[in-house]
């Protein structure tokens, strides 16, 4: 069995921000991350300014990626629609991109990456935690728990009602530059839509929807978002000529959105990512509390904190921001609502840069992190 000083299971943006931050303080870190590729994961790709200057911090260049600059939000719903400008810097970039330069960083300040394995089994003793996987057994005295939207046998989360899906499309040219610096989400019965730009002239588009209310089309993407397109005549404008660019529709159900895990796992386990907190995805936060959470751990087991402590603290601060995101929520359950969100946005603007900045990581600064 071999040992480490710190072992992340999974390598996704919380699980390599948590061993980049290990491995830059002279830590001898693994990853174990179950893709042997990159791979297209539920994520609308959008990058805030609180995501953009974390990724700085950790080293990520995401304008040689290919990062496309987002400056508008367009929401929309049945006949109607309404723009306004963010009142932050943001951009859209893959997570195709995003985690393999992210792991590519982490690898080159020194930590171990282990592909294509994946964990059976977490198991605490007295000196932290072993790691069971199929080809060997690892423990380290510091685990990360960033299995992102997948569950680890024995680290349950609770079941939640939503079915998500994601896609790369190739749009119209004239679609791409109606799309140009802006962020669009369609708002329908039991769910919505979210799209915008990202590297090689390519779109994001992904959807949540209650599982109750999900079409039996199986992969017919054009079918899955009938209940979008059928809604809202600016999606379907959009779409109009599209091609997929993925090899395959990426969906992921029983999504428990707002969700926060109050529940230590065990000494030494620090859960990360959305296996700490689950942010509505209308948000665009999640990227940023992937990596706020993964630096975060990290610097909890650098100043030998427990995994207790880091959770408890790191919640405290998700407070207000969850209490303003599932408020906002509230407003696209019902037809009504959903009409006056698009015509109050219309009519005040402004609101779009309150409810963003409601809606953000309370402290996303590298130097604020540590004190969440």
């Amino acid at each position: 069995m071999s040992d480490f000083d710190a072992i992340s299971v999974g390598g996704g943006l919380a699980g390599a921000a948590f061993a980049l931050e290990l491995a830059r303080h002279g830590m001898r870190v693994l990853v174990i991350e179950r893709s042997r590729t990159a791979a297209l994961k539920v994520c609308g790709d959008f990058l805030s300014r609180e995501a953009l200057d974390l990724l700085g911090y950790l080293g990520v260049d995401t304008g040689r990626l290919g990062a496309v600059a987002v400056d508008r939000f367009t929401l929309a719903t049945a006949g109607s629609s309404a723009t306004a400008r963010l009142p932050f810097p943001a951009a859209g970039l893959s997570r195709l991109a995003l985690d393999e330069s992210l792991l590519d960083v982490a690898a080159a300040a020194g930590a171990e990456i282990m592909r294509g394995v994946t964990v059976s089994g977490l198991e605490p003793d007295g000196r932290g935690a072993v790691v069971r996987t199929a080809p060997a057994s690892f423990r380290a005295r510091s685990v990360a728990l960033a299995t992102g939207k997948h569950n680890l046998r024995g680290c349950p989360r609770p079941s939640g009602p939503v079915t998500a899906f994601k896609l790369q499309l190739s749009l119209s040219r004239a679609a791409q530059e109606d799309l140009a610096r802006r962020v669009q989400l369609v708002l329908c019965r039991g769910g919505y839509a979210g799209t915008c730009m990202v590297e090689n002239d390519l779109a994001t588009l992904c959807w949540q929807i209650e599982t109750r209310r999900l079409s039996r089309a199986g992969s017919d993407w054009k079918a899955q978002l009938a209940p979008f397109t059928s809604q809202s005549s600016l999606l379907g404008d959009l779409l109009q000529g599209a091609r997929a660019a993925s090899p395959r529709l990426a969906a992921i159900s029983s999504l428990p959105f707002g969700y926060v895990r109050r529940i230590a796992v065990a000494d030494g386990v620090f859960p990360v990512g959305d296996q700490l907190a689950v942010i509505p995805a209308f948000t665009g936060d999640g990227t940023s509390l992937a990596l706020a959470s993964g630096i975060g751990a990290a610097r909890a087991v650098l100043a030998g904190e427990t995994a207790a402590a880091f959770q408890r603290k790191f919640i405290a601060g998700l407070k207000w921001q969850f209490h303003c995101a599932r408020t906002v929520s509230l407003a696209f359950r019902t037809a009504p609502a959903r009409r006056l969100s698009v015509a109050t946005v219309g009519i005040f603007p402004s609101i779009i840069a309150m409810v963003a900045r409601a809606t953000r990581l309370a402290a996303p600064s590298p130097d604020g992190i540590a004190s969440l």
